[in-house]
């Protein structure tokens, strides 16, 4: 028999997965693999910490994004010296004790090493899996740049992720330059770990810019491009508070009936006529104001303002 005899199905027979199902965090966190990455020290784990506090306690939002569902246990599989004891700080008294567990990933290059882990994982049934992080969980004489090692580690997860259990995959981004190319080329290993996930987060982290969150998700009502910042609970708490940062104030609310930040936007540039004579161009002018990433502004501004003469009109 052959692969599509066998495995083949008609589009009736495919389960149907709402939006609501498909996203842990809306248009952030998604129930399948999510890749988050970033520069070492960018923060990485403190903001799974700060996702997996607001999925255990049920909050009703995230940086604006809703909470889609509240998590009884969160699995990290930690590489880093240290990494458990530092968590332990990062959660302590925010998360009840149980709904947290933890252990060490050490992948001795035995093909029985993750199919192991994924079976611990069917039968304890967690809410998310988080590993944390990718360089640590390779074995021995492995590269993650390299695209069969990358292409391993996301087949090793897949029966993970096909079992019904999310998993968060920490990972790093090359330094220098090539860092912030796109989103989706940002991990280390690059189109074979993107293209095993279904969502892909770049946490940036520089002087100029401060700390900023950019996605690229299938299923995402868009792409999200924050500026955010974090900080310590308490003098004597390392528990991670993330906040949402909106760096212009925002124009008075339009009487228009059409999605709020799209009309805001476009009232803006009537009101300012910016020099910028294209849509792309006053997508990248606009993005970091309005926290959208450049291809949402470019799908959405057209439909409310066109180029007339030497400026711009409503459409």
């Amino acid at each position: 028999m052959g692969a599509i005899k066998d495995k083949g199905l008609r589009l009736h027979q495919i389960e149907r997965v709402p939006y609501e199902d498909a996203f842990l965090i809306g248009d952030l966190l998604s129930t399948r693999i999510t890749t988050l990455a970033g520069e070492p020290k960018a923060g990485k784990t403190l903001f799974a910490a700060g996702m997996g506090i607001a999925l255990i306690n049920g909050e009703k939002e995230f940086l604006g994004q809703p909470v889609l569902r509240k998590l009884d246990h969160i699995v990290f599989g930690l590489t880093d010296d240290g990494a458990p004891e530092e968590l332990k700080e990062r959660l302590h008294e925010a998360v009840p004790d149980d709904s947290v567990t933890v252990f060490p990933v050490e992948d001795p290059g035995d093909s029985g090493y993750w199919p192991g882990i994924a079976d611990d994982l069917i039968h304890m049934q967690p809410g998310l899996f988080v590993l944390d992080n990718i360089i640590g969980a390779l074995a021995p004489g492995e590269d993650i740049a390299s695209s069969v090692t990358a292409q391993r580690i996301m087949r090793s997860l897949k029966p993970i992720s096909q079992a019904r259990i999310p998993v968060l995959l920490v990972t790093h981004t090359p330094k220098g330059p090539a860092e912030g190319m796109t989103v989706a080329s940002s991990p280390i290993g690059g189109r074979a770990i993107a293209a095993g996930s279904r969502a892909v987060i770049a946490l940036r982290n520089s002087e100029k810019h401060g700390r900023r969150i950019q996605t690229t998700i299938n299923r995402a009502t868009e792409d999200l491009n924050l500026r955010v910042t974090v900080r310590p609970a308490g003098e004597s708490s390392e528990v991670p508070i993330w906040e949402r940062m909106d760096t212009k104030p925002r124009p008075e609310p339009s009487i228009r009936t059409a999605p709020v930040w799209q009309a805001l936007l476009a009232e803006q540039v009537l009101k300012e006529q910016p020099e910028e004579a294209t849509i792309a161009a006053l997508a990248s002018r606009y993005a970091e104001s309005v926290g959208k990433a450049s291809s949402t502004i470019r799908a959405e501004l057209p439909k409310f303002i066109v180029r007339s003469g030497e400026g711009w009109a409503a459409a």
